[in-house]
Parts: structure tokens; sequence; C-alpha cells
């Protein structure tokens, strides 16, 4: 009897896919909530024993532990696939939002950013297992647990696992339409205080200087400095200050979040954040912060890239295309060290931390055997 082809073996998964993706999506994992993070991590840990992988564990004390699952240890050039396990979603989500599947759509908090790639990545290594086909040469399968915070506990362990390898293969979802993703965004969170005087709010209101007032004008100024044909985006997206109404607060603090398509842009908006002055006479600011993600701009590499991942896409019969991502990922990261890589071979789908979040059901089978031709042929 013929072997059936990878994209026959993981469509025979498909149930075996949705069952295992029921598993880890009903398990809330909320960055902040390290118990939820660590289940899914332990959920996984026992998914790559069982096919056979070397399994490590990297300890966190605030975040959940990071996973990393490794075929074929030393052996020649490593190809590197990394995801994330934590979701932007609370605890007690899934009571509000439970699972539900209709027709070809399976709806779920973080379904869709990312844990459909959990198991898109987990299938296509069992594909090439029962195919006897993995190759021989390393394979590193990587999950960490705080990349919707910026990866501050993962960066150093991303970029060690990436920096010798041939390719990096980012697991984040598909765009809508099920493009891969060729370009990100570069990224920068700052934190912006003022401070001014406090006073009675009836007795004495000449005499105080209001915090809030000053950030006010600062977080319109910000804005302002937002420019789309740049690719430059400023966004307050939190303002706290102040206490009870009575008193003038004399102190507050936004924080915004900024997004460039350059490595020069990214400096740009550094300066201007920091080059903040003082609206009000007596107001003082402080600024704190850095660019994180490095952008990821589609390159002369990045598309020699894509052309070989979309001519092994077209040997087994898929068309794919790429395009271009306003969000920031690890790829960024191991783009950034010179590293061939490619991102959003994750599920198509829709609805990334959002209320309709879900993934388009036929989609895990192919991006599986996806995965797997990829790890192959490269």
């Amino acid at each position: 009897m013929a072997q059936p082809t990878l994209r026959t073996h993981t469509a025979e998964q498909l149930p075996h896919i949705i069952d295992l993706l029921t598993q880890i999506v009903g398990i809330e994992s909320q960055t902040h909530e390290k118990a939820g993070v660590d289940a899914v991590g332990r959920l996984i840990q026992g998914q790559l024993r069982g096919l056979g992988a070397q399994v490590q564990v990297y300890p966190q004390a605030q975040v959940g532990d990071h996973v990393v699952g490794t075929w074929n240890a030393g052996a020649g050039s490593p190809v590197a696939l990394f995801m994330h396990m934590d979701t932007v979603h609370p605890a007690g989500t899934l009571a509000q939002r439970p699972i539900r599947i209709e027709g070809d759509r399976f709806y779920g908090p973080g379904s869709y950013d990312m844990k459909a790639s959990h198991v898109i990545a987990l299938f296509a290594l069992q594909a090439l297992i029962a195919q006897r086909q993995l190759p021989n040469r390393e394979i590193r399968v990587v999950f960490t647990s705080d990349e919707e915070i910026g990866s501050d506990t993962s960066r150093t362990l991303i970029e060690d696992l990436a920096r010798d390898a041939v390719l990096s293969l980012v697991l984040e979802p598909a765009l809508p339409d099920g493009r891969l993703k060729s370009a990100r965004k570069g990224t920068g969170t700052y934190k912006v205080i003022a401070r001014g005087k406090a006073a009675h709010a009836g007795g004495a209101h000449e005499q105080g200087i209001n915090a809030i007032a000053e950030l006010a004008h600062q977080a319109l100024a910000l804005q302002a400095l937002t420019d789309y044909g740049r690719g430059i985006t400023f966004s307050v997206g939190a303002i706290r200050g102040g206490g009870v109404t009575n008193v003038v607060p004399d102190y507050a603090e936004l924080f915004v979040d900024t997004r460039v398509t350059t490595y020069e842009d990214a400096q740009w908006v550094r300066r201007a954040v920091y080059g903040l002055q003082p609206v009000l006479a007596g107001a003082t600011l402080q600024v704190e912060g850095e660019p994180d993600r490095p952008p990821m701009p589609c390159d002369a590499g990045r598309l020699e890239t894509f052309a070989r991942i979309q001519q092994i896409a077209r040997d087994i019969d898929l068309q794919i295309d790429h395009g271009p991502s306003g969000g920031g990922s690890d790829a960024s990261f191991t783009a950034a060290l010179g590293v061939p890589t490619m991102d959003g071979l994750g599920a198509e789908g829709d609805g990334a931390h959002a209320v309709h979040e879900h993934v388009l059901l036929h989609s895990l089978p192919e991006r599986a055997a996806l995965t797997a031709a990829i790890i192959r042929a490269w």
C-alpha cells in the first residue's frame, strides 16, 4: 500500500487535532496567570515526550515556564519553530464565551492567537515521525509564556535558540485572508509620568497644578505624532492619576504604544517621546521605556525565504501568499539576527484578542502539512 501524502495524513488526523485544540483552549492562560500558562505547558510537555522529543523547561518566577522540545539534538543545522502559550484573555472568559464549533469555525478565547499553532506544530512533527520523514537535523520547537506582554523573559532564549538556525518559523496566526506574514512593525511602549502640585479643589484650586490636565495635553501631542504615510502610530492606551475628586491631583501617568516600520523611525519615536515638554507652569515630566521589538521588513532575504516556502507549498498542492502585519511578534527577534524567518504559519481565522476569535478548521491539517513539508525539505 502506498504511503499517504503529508496532506492525506494530517487530514485523517483532524478529529485528534480538534480534540487536542479543545484541551488546550480549555485551559485559560492569560499571561499574568502563571498557573494557567504552566498548565498549558505541562500538557505540551506530555505531547512532546509522546513524540519522542527531549524536553527542557526554563522556570520563570512571575510568568509561565518556557518549554522547548528537541529532536536529533546536535545533528545538522537546526530548524526552529516558535510559539507562545499565553493569551490576553483573563480567567473567567471561557465561562462567558465557551468553546463551540459552528461549521468550519472553532470559537474559543486564544484559539486563533495562538493555541491552534500548538496543534499545527505538534501534528506536523507527528506526521513526519509517523511517515519516517523526519530529517536528520536538529528540530527545535519553542513554547514561550510572555509574548503578549513583550517577551521580556523569553527574548534571550528565543535569540539563543535561533542564532545558529538555518530557518526560523514563527507560527503566529495567518493574516485573516490566509497569507503568511512577511513584514512586522517594530514596537515600543513608553510610560509618561506627570507631577504637579496637590491642592484643595475648592478652597485652593488656584494653588494646584493638575497632573491629569498636564497629561491630557501630552496625550493629544503624542497622538498627533501618528504618521500613516510613514507607518508610524502612537496609541495612548492607558492613563491613571488622582484619587478623590476634591483634590487637585499631583500625579498621573500614561502608557503609549508605538509602532514603526524602520529602525530609523524607532529611534525618531524614542527621541520624540523623550523630548516632550510640560505645558502647565510648574509641572514636570518623566519618561520611561525603550523600543522593544525591532521592525521586520520584507527585504530581499524575506522574499527569498518566502519563495522557497511557496514552492514547497506548491509541491503539496497548496497555494500561499504573503503580506505585512501591523502587530508585533517574536519573528522580529529572529529576523534581526539575520536568520531566514517567516511568520504567520499558524491557523487561518480571525478575531485575535476579540470576542469573535475563531479558527477555520480546514486550515489546521493544511498548515500542519505545510509546516511538516518545510521541515522536511529545507
